[in-house]
């Protein structure tokens, strides 16, 4: 369990022990109407808690295991900074996509990482943009901010164009180029697991769909104000 949001390990820890924790049944009641589509290569995770209640924005990737290629993913990812938070609180990308930081507040921001592989440290000022930090490999970077230190926010990096964060009935859709044997990743920073992460192998077949339930209940997401009456570093 991770007692502080910038304590997690930096880079994607290679997998060696398949957890017990995930649950794993045919849908055939939610899968033909998330999978509604001519591509019969479609995929879908739920994602439950404990209580088997679906969970919201778990990020959910597919991690090739036999040699299937891999399409790039250029769509940029933006990290905006509003009402001293950052939006989303957790981003994902593939390596090597377009990362861009977006200040919407009228103050100026100090982003960092925690992270001394992908480190990075900048001041963004109102109503600007910084799109020079490149992510070139795998990782999970705790972002922070010098200046508000309640501001705490996630970027994973993912060798892969499969990935998404579960809506609001727990699904994650994939459409694949290729069918085949895949590494189904769920992580989430708040998750009570080793490295934050759970996940499974197997064998995707034509419209499939596993259900993911947690074993232990998750974190709170740091809340993302200040403890202060006042904000004295508003001018910064």
């Amino acid at each position: 369990m991770v007692s502080h949001p910038f304590l997690l390990r930096s880079a994607l820890i290679p997998y060696y022990v398949v957890l017990a924790s995930f649950l794993l049944i045919s849908l055939t009641s939610w899968t033909a109407e998330a999978c509604s589509t001519e591509n019969s290569n479609c995929v879908q995770v739920k994602v439950n808690n404990i209580k088997n209640i679906p969970l919201e924005n778990m990020v959910v990737y597919l991690e090739p295991l036999a040699g299937q290629v891999l399409p790039q993913q250029n769509e940029k990812v933006t990290i905006s900074q509003h009402s001293k938070s950052f939006i989303p609180y957790i981003s994902v990308s593939q390596s090597t996509a377009p990362v861009s930081f977006e200040n919407k507040d009228d103050i100026t921001h100090h982003i960092y990482s925690a992270d001394s592989e992908n480190k990075f440290s900048f001041k963004i000022r109102a109503g600007k943009t910084d799109s020079k930090t490149q992510f070139n490999h795998a990782a999970e970077i705790a972002m922070g901010c010098n200046i508000h230190d309640w501001m705490s926010g996630y970027l994973l990096i993912v060798d892969t164009p499969y990935f998404a964060k579960t809506d609001a009935q727990g699904l994650a859709s994939f459409s694949l180029k290729e069918l085949g044997k895949y590494r189904v990743v769920v992580w989430h920073p708040q998750m009570r697991t080793e490295n934050n992460r759970m996940f499974l192998e197997k064998d995707v077949l034509t419209n499939d769909a596993v259900i993911v339930t947690l074993k232990q209940g998750m974190d709170e997401i740091p809340a993302q104000k200040s403890d202060e009456d006042f904000d004295f570093l508003s001018d910064y």
